[in-house]
């Protein structure tokens, strides 16, 4: 049975908190273990925050976000939808220096690396002006070990 719930937020960190009930709610319903909800709640963490502040920024306060999610068999699919600025996800750049210590790592890019590991498929449509990202993950899969994500 498909169950979809859907939220319209304002573009400011303090949506992340009903973002994250929502996906949390969708998760329970899904029956996905702590693993599986730990990583869709990193992903759609992480992805929200970069809309929210990099995508809208302050030139921007009036923006929005909708984030709807779906709960079908144990897989959960939630897409986020902005009229941010054009920005791909799936094919951002990785960071080059994860393998440098902490103090001479360059800010930036960590938060898009996380969500791109915790999804088992993560895809971007830019459709009449709007960003569409969907993450999906699914329940029945395993745990899958990083950097072997598929990417649709």
């Amino acid at each position: 049975m498909a169950h979809d719930r859907t939220l319209t937020l304002p573009a400011v960190l303090d949506s992340l908190e009903p973002a994250n009930a929502l996906v949390r709610d969708q998760a329970a319903e899904a029956g996905l273990d702590p693993q599986k909800t730990y990583q869709l709640r990193l992903a759609v963490e992480e992805l929200l925050t970069n809309v929210i502040k990099h995508g809208y920024g302050t030139a921007r306060p009036d923006g929005q976000v909708l984030v709807d999610a779906q709960v079908s068999d144990h897989r959960v699919t939630v897409r986020l939808s902005d009229t941010a600025a054009r920005f791909d996800p799936v094919t951002a750049p990785e960071p080059t220096d994860l393998d440098s210590p902490l103090q001479q790592r360059r800010i930036g890019q960590l938060g898009l690396y996380l969500a791109r590991r915790a999804a088992d498929i993560l895809s971007y449509e830019y459709v009449n002006g709007t960003n569409e990202t969907t993450v999906v993950v699914d329940g029945a899969l395993a745990t899958v070990p990083q950097g072997s994500r598929r990417k649709g």
